[in-house]
């Protein structure tokens, strides 16, 4: 599988566990905790190993790009996502168990605030990112 391919199967995970997730905390009450911390361990990982293989093959090559719409266009993405992911570890931070326990209603706003940001970014890079690492592959 491609290097984009792969970026590209990550985002349908993400996207698979986020609609998981958001049917979890549309519940008035929530889940098993051992139940809801698996759920949550594999997004955390999953959009961790997906921003590193980003960092290390995406951006690069598109930073490199010698065409300026390209450079700066994962210039902006890069910057944007710098915030998105300081953001999702506070969120990670904040909503240990005993925390959602005391807390199902703010957890429930919090987590569906977190998913729409990450769903949209994910639709974004897939609309507006990959397709440059395509152009640049058929360009080499």
């Amino acid at each position: 599988m491609s290097n984009l391919a792969s970026l590209r199967d990550e985002h349908a995970q993400l996207i698979a566990i986020v609609r998981r997730l958001g049917a979890m905390i549309a519940k008035d009450s929530p889940p098993p905790s051992l139940e809801l911390g698996i759920l949550r361990r594999e997004l955390t990982s999953t959009l961790i190993r997906h921003l590193k293989a980003e960092d290390w093959i995406l951006y690069p090559r598109l930073l490199d790009s010698p065409d300026p719409v390209i450079a700066e266009t994962a210039l902006r993405f890069n910057q944007e996502m710098g915030g998105l992911a300081a953001a999702f570890m506070n969120y990670v931070e904040k909503w240990g168990s005993i925390a959602i326990e005391k807390d199902w209603p703010g957890y429930c706003r919090e987590t569906a605030a977190i998913a729409e940001v990450l769903t949209q970014r994910i639709t974004r890079e897939n609309q507006d990112l990959y397709p440059l690492i395509e152009k640049l592959d058929r360009a080499a």
